[in-house]
């Protein structure tokens, strides 16, 4: 009897562990833990170029929350990845970014739009963020912000507010000078396979 319980105790851990195994395998990118690294402070300055410009540049916003980091296309050295904001009102609305609006998909917010990731010949993080421009900014050494990455405008994130605003999805969120100085932006560098 003894024997038979052991016996189904070992079958359950097998199942169990295994089952933690697939659910990693399908949900947790592949990647190294050095590239790991690398994508979480890339997409983390991203959130704050971002979250930053919204909330300067829109009044009528609560918070901004980022979705995990999806990747996509692994296998290959540099994944593709992106992220997606969502923008909550005043009025408990939310809409996120990126996604299909009366047949028209905006941008997500990721790699080669947005963001170029790399190690440099001496394998340290290489981590350039888009200006207002379009032009290339280092931002490899920092761990917040820097002034010269600050949008001042950001062509397509305001038509894709726009088109929220135009389809009921947020209420009042207003482009002016005043921003919303009061609203929380929630970072989220988890990884995660892409979504669904």
């Amino acid at each position: 009897m003894k024997k038979k319980i052991l016996i189904m105790i070992a079958v359950l851990v097998m199942l169990g562990s295994g089952g933690i195994h697939m659910y990693n395998k399908l949900t947790k990118p592949n990647l190294s833990p050095k590239t790991t690294k690398l994508y979480q402070q890339g997409f983390r300055l991203l959130e704050e170029q971002l979250g930053t410009y919204i909330k300067e540049h829109y009044s009528g916003v609560e918070k901004i929350a980022f979705s995990p980091i999806y990747v996509t296309e692994e296998g290959s050295t540099f994944s593709n990845a992106y992220v997606r904001p969502t923008i909550y009102d005043k009025y408990g609305n939310k809409a996120t970014l990126g996604t299909t609006i009366k047949n028209y998909t905006p941008n997500s917010y990721g790699l080669d739009t947005h963001i170029i990731l790399n190690f440099d010949g001496g394998g340290n993080e290489a981590i350039d963020l888009k200006d207002s421009n379009g032009n290339n900014i280092d931002v490899s050494n920092a761990k917040h912000l820097p002034d010269e990455a600050k949008l001042t405008k950001a062509r397509s994130t305001d038509e894709n507010i726009s088109l929220l605003v135009e389809d009921s999805q947020l209420k009042d969120v207003v482009k002016d000078e005043k921003g919303s100085p009061e609203a929380q932006i929630i970072y989220n560098v988890k990884l995660s396979k892409e979504e669904e």
